[in-house]
């Protein structure tokens, strides 16, 4: 029977004009369209607002109905890949989105859990992304914006779900950042080692 998983990446926001996950998932979806005939993988660029988590993406996993779903975000402010296992009831009343928009509230669920955990195994799929070379980590903290918030509602919808953070591509041979094509073998290993075990 066949498997599907959603990835999903990114539009721009304040402070990351280019966002490298909307690049990634299209580079992605021209290398992995499936998992030997088995698995198919849906990719989706998913808008950096408040609204867009009831408008797009709510509607997007109902219509998709995936087996798993894939969240790739960026973080700036970090020099390696991170795998988050932990989403917070909480967002950001500090940083617009991409509309220039606040969150409604300081709680994403004002009568849910303070936490929910990533529902696929983390480990193997860092082990996975460390074995093209690149350095990847689990981490607890996937922030107060909507890649926390994204990684939350996921969670919450009963579907196995992780949030893969990325840093900032270089821009130059003097950059010591992770290239583009660096993410895209990491990412590849991450979803071939999750279709595997589908």
């Amino acid at each position: 029977m066949e498997k599907s998983v959603l990835v999903t990446g990114f539009s721009p926001f304040p402070g990351m004009p280019v966002n490298p996950t909307a690049l990634l998932i299209e580079r992605l979806k021209h290398r992995l369209p499936h998992y030997r005939q088995s698995v198919t993988f849906r990719y989706e660029r998913l808008p950096t607002t408040w609204a867009g988590r009831e408008d797009v993406t709510a509607p997007l996993r109902h219509k998709v109905k995936p087996d798993a779903i894939v969240h790739f975000g960026v973080d700036g402010s970090r020099p390696q890949i991170n795998i988050e296992t932990r989403a917070v009831n909480r967002a950001t009343c500090l940083k617009p989105d991409a509309a220039g928009a606040m969150p409604a509230s300081p709680k994403l669920d004002a009568e849910g859990p303070d936490e929910r955990f990533s529902t696929l195994a983390a480990l193997p799929l860092r082990n996975a992304m460390r074995a093209t070379g690149v350095p990847a980590d689990l981490s607890r903290d996937a922030g107060a914006y909507l890649c926390n918030a994204t990684l939350w509602d996921s969670i919450g919808s009963g579907i196995p779900t992780i949030f893969v953070h990325v840093p900032s591509i270089s821009h130059g041979k003097r950059d010591p950042r992770l290239c583009l094509a660096s993410l895209e073998e990491a990412g590849i290993a991450l979803l071939r080692d999750l279709a595997r075990r589908l």
